[in-house]
């Protein structure tokens, strides 16, 4: 299984993905969520996922959700 690191701060959403042995796969930043939810769909088909877990930590709200993606329609994280 794939993580998916992401970190939303007040400037930017950072995205670092991994492969199932914690190897650094790819690091981007965005400055919305609409655009880091476009790349994020685009990442099963290119790294070919079948399943990640989607780490989102909120730096603002000092809180951190977990997600278990599946399918690329589930490659998305929330507006805050």
């Amino acid at each position: 299984m794939n993580i998916v690191k992401i970190i939303k701060s007040d400037n930017e959403i950072k995205l670092n993905l991994y492969d199932d042995n914690l190897n650094l796969i790819e690091s981007e930043s965005f400055v919305d969520t609409s655009t880091i939810n476009f790349y994020l769909q685009t990442l099963p088909r290119r790294h070919k996922i079948k399943k990640a877990l989607l780490v989102v930590h909120d730096e603002n709200k000092n809180s951190v959700n977990m997600i278990i993606a599946e399918d690329e329609n589930s490659f998305f994280i929330e507006e805050n």
